[in-house]
């Protein structure tokens, strides 16, 4: 599984950042959380998990709508 497939190198610029953002968005809440006591481990894990598993459904979006296009 590559991290950055060909669909995603192939996404617009302003695309590419909206998708970084928002995966080092939910990182960096994950993180601050953790680093403050805010939340345990396994809830900052899980805030990490999501943050991936949400980038990876824009991703998917944007790859649909595509494809939608083309039809």
């Amino acid at each position: 599984m590559d991290i950055l497939d060909r669909q995603f190198i192939a996404l617009p610029k302003r695309k590419k950042a909206f998708i970084i953002t928002i995966g080092t968005g939910f990182l960096l809440v994950g993180l601050i959380a953790y680093r403050f006591k805010l939340t345990n481990l396994v809830e900052s894990s899980l805030i990490i998990i999501i943050g991936i598993l949400y980038a990876e459904l824009i991703k998917m979006h944007y790859r649909l709508k595509k494809l939608e296009k083309k039809k």
